[in-house]
């Protein structure tokens, strides 16, 4: 995912700076692993799996309404 689309669905899902956003940038856009992003963010491997999640979930309903 490229760095804007992460930003417009980050502000898109009201997604909150801080670790959980920072987390899930870090595997979406730069393809860090989310034990790696769970390290260097000091959040639970669950925590980054609910964030990564929640942005993927939101890029994809954002596509079914784009081939509609």
């Amino acid at each position: 995912m490229a760095p804007d689309q992460f930003q417009a669905l980050a502000q898109l899902l009201r997604l909150r700076t801080g670790p959980a956003q920072d987390a899930a940038r870090m595997v979406l856009v730069d393809g860090v692993s989310q034990a790696d992003a769970a390290r260097a963010t000091g959040l639970t491997p669950q925590a980054v799996h609910n964030s990564v999640k929640r942005v993927q979930t939101g890029r994809d309903l954002a596509l079914a309404v784009t081939k509609k």
